[in-house]
């Protein structure tokens, strides 16, 4: 399944299992750039069958073509988010600026996947238990968190800024994680205003249900 192209000069090649899962974001940010990309769809049964065949012997894996032929090999869900972010200008445009940038979705992924997917405890009997870690813990910082960088930015519904940024993306996704779990948010915050803002932006060309951490690329 392959994306619409545009004058970038390189194409994607995008190794992952029909699910979004890990690779949300990734194909999030390859559909908002507009580049040409394909899915290239690998089962668990085929990456367990050949681990060595991909850099870390597991996926997401990103292929990159470019205009003079070379190609990138990348692996790791993050360092390819931190690419492509970098390459299509969600990064700043300085060190200093990529650096919070970073940071700031960093901060944003390790709290919650550490101590909502590392934990025996599936996430969401976690969630339907008030004094659960992640009720009494781990959502209350992340939105005291969140709404303290936001609300610093101006709450314009962007983390950095006046426009979108990578860490822009990272909130989204674990907004629509949550609440496709049954999360509750409040829906005038500072959080909420990000997603209704990225939400809006044309570039998802109507696709942007289709891209949800719970969809597959069959609705692409």
């Amino acid at each position: 399944m392959t994306a619409q192209s545009t004058n970038n000069d390189s194409s994607f090649v995008l190794h992952y299992m029909k699910a979004m899962g890990r690779a949300v974001t990734i194909r999030v940010m390859l559909h908002l750039k507009g580049v040409k990309y394909t899915n290239k769809v690998i089962t668990a049964e085929e990456v367990a069958a050949d681990r060595a065949a991909l850099p870390f012997g597991q996926v997401p894996v990103l292929i990159e073509t470019k205009a003079d032929g070379t190609t990138l090999e990348l692996g790791e869900s993050l360092a390819i988010e931190h690419y492509l972010a970098e390459k299509f200008g969600w990064l700043g445009t300085t060190p200093e600026e990529s650096a919070i940038l970073k940071s700031i979705s960093l901060n944003i992924y390790f709290n919650l996947y550490n101590n909502c997917f590392v934990p025996k405890t599936p996430i969401h009997e976690s969630i339907a238990d008030p004094s659960s870690v992640f009720n009494t813990k781990t959502l209350p910082l992340f939105i005291a968190t969140q709404e303290r960088w936001l609300m610093k930015n101006g709450n314009n519904g962007h983390c950095w800024g006046d426009k979108l940024t990578y860490p822009d993306l990272t909130l989204l996704h674990w907004i629509r994680l949550f609440e496709g779990l049954g999360v509750k948010l409040d829906e005038e915050g500072p959080i909420k205003k990000v997603e209704k803002t990225v939400m809006a932006m044309e570039e998802w060309k109507g696709k942007f249900e289709a891209y949800h951490p719970f969809s597959s690329i069959d609705a692409i």
